[in-house]
């Protein structure tokens, strides 16, 4: 091993049997392996969609509710300024901040400064080979003013999804009052339940790769249309969605800001998981019973069946719910 490799700096990469050592063809292998190619959106069944909930502007109550939420010091985007810039202003420049808020949410549109991300590129601990792209993770920056409104904008959605019953209630992750160990504890729930009448659980569980990057916002707009959300957040979360753009670094080098050509939810956000939770409803929302389940923890997929044999278990999930999770 090369002694430098030791203190995280990038080998050379491999893409196939080709052997990347140049920056900027590393840089391109990282975008390649971070922001593949995203599935299309497809032609979804009409649906009965809920009436549309009502929006009411948003207030400085609720911004200083998710500026005093966040962390202080967590590293800034490209205008370098943490959090803890805005907590000091806020007393001054409260009305300010509220206004720029409020005109981004009326026009439907998310600054494009805010949709622009510092990626700086990690190593996944315990791969065995970081010569290939996918031993990284990448960690995106973003502007925390940026920030801040979608904070503002998650508890709002957070709020639809609680208060109307909008999301299944076995999604966890991303929302409120919702943790871990509530997760395990519907499944451990389940498995004790299955054992007392001498049944057997079988499960199968799926973590979803990528599963930011892959949302298709077209996609996710209809699900939210279909949740009855206001047309007037639905405008700004496709905004939101539109026209990012990056650098990314690692080591000493640092590339130019481009356009990020295959991105959904962008990570960092603390937007993204509310809305990851909207999009992947459909497939969590299945009823738990002394049959089975489904539950979730934001990308964590899990669906378990219950009965006499293990192969009866197998050839339900092979024949039944395989082909739902793949549609």
């Amino acid at each position: 091993m090369n002694p430098r490799d030791s203190w995280g700096c990038t080998p050379a990469l491999k893409v196939g049997d080709k052997e990347l050592a140049d920056n900027k063809e590393k840089a391109q292998a990282f975008m390649d392996s971070f922001f593949p190619p995203m599935a299309p959106a497809e032609d979804e069944t009409p649906i009965n969609a809920l009436s549309e909930l009502s929006w009411e502007p948003i207030s400085d109550v609720e911004v200083y509710r998710s500026l005093k939420a966040a962390k202080s010091l967590t590293a800034p985007g490209e205008d370098g300024l943490p959090t803890l810039i805005w907590k000091r202003l806020w007393a001054y420049i409260r009305n300010t901040i509220t206004r720029i808020f409020t005109a981004s949410i009326d026009l439907g549109y998310h600054p494009q400064r805010w949709r622009s991300a510092r990626i700086v590129v990690l190593r996944k601990p315990g791969k065995p080979d970081y010569s290939l792209p996918g031993a990284y993770l990448p960690i995106s920056l973003l502007n925390t003013l940026g920030k801040l409104l979608e904070a503002v904008m998650a508890r709002r959605l957070s709020f639809f999804a609680e208060k109307y019953g909008l999301l299944p209630d076995t999604q966890f992750g991303g929302r409120l009052g919702r943790t871990t160990e509530q997760a395990l504890l519907v499944l451990a729930n389940a498995i004790d339940r299955a054992w007392y009448r001498q049944k057997i659980v079988t499960l199968v569980a799926f973590d979803l790769n990528g599963a930011f990057n892959g949302v298709n916002k077209t996609s996710l707009d209809f699900r939210l249309r279909a949740k009855g959300i206001p047309t007037v957040l639905r405008r700004w979360i496709s905004s939101f969605m539109s026209g990012r753009q990056a650098n990314i670094g690692f080591d000493d080098y640092q590339s130019a800001v481009a356009p990020l050509e295959n991105v959904g939810l962008a990570q960092g956000s603390p937007l993204s998981p509310i809305l990851f939770a909207f999009f992947n409803s459909d497939l969590v929302d299945q009823s738990v019973d002394f049959d089975g389940g489904a539950s979730a923890f934001i990308d964590d997929y899990f669906r378990w069946r219950v009965g006499w044999t293990a192969e009866e278990n197998l050839a339900t999930i092979q024949f039944e719910d395989i082909p739902r999770i793949e549609a």
